[in-house]
């Protein structure tokens, strides 16, 4: 009986849809600090009895500036999204023979090309270039320490 090893399909779908959780369970991580923020400012202003549209506006405007004027926060969106893409491209690609590094860019498409829209949609920020590349490097980096496929 002759053994031949076959090379498995892409798995587009699960690589695509894992890039998009990837990208959104390091979006929901990158807006942590607004959460707390908004917390705090409503349970300080909201005692005092001001109108709610006046607070909502108040706190819209501290995120925003937060946001805006910290570059710790722009480097942890990047780290974090990296992260998570690393971690899924290394679980989609596990086992699937020559086609790991394959994976481990198609799950670090979706935020890639999130990021190219923001540059483009958004706002015309040079990191959002960074942001590309460091998740190719991420998915790419995944897929090639995933393990093959056993024989």
């Amino acid at each position: 009986m002759t053994e031949t090893t076959t090379t498995p399909s892409l798995r587009w779908g699960k690589a695509l849809a894992n890039g998009l959780l990837a990208w959104f369970l390091g979006f929901a991580l990158y807006m942590i600090p607004s959460f707390v923020v908004a917390f705090k400012m409503g349970f300080e202003l909201g005692p005092q009895g001001g109108e709610s549209s006046a607070i909502s506006s108040q706190i819209s405007q501290a995120i925003s500036s937060m946001y805006r004027e910290n570059i710790w926060l722009s480097i942890g969106y990047t780290v974090v999204v990296a992260l998570m893409v690393l971690w899924r491209a290394y679980a989609v690609a596990r086992g699937t023979g020559d086609n790991r590094v394959k994976h481990g860019l198609l799950v670090a498409a979706v935020p890639a090309l999130l990021s190219v829209l923001s540059l483009f949609f958004i706002h015309m920020d040079p990191s959002s270039i960074v942001d590309v590349l460091v998740f190719l490097a991420a998915g790419y980096v995944g897929g090639r320490w995933s393990k093959p496929a056993m024989s």
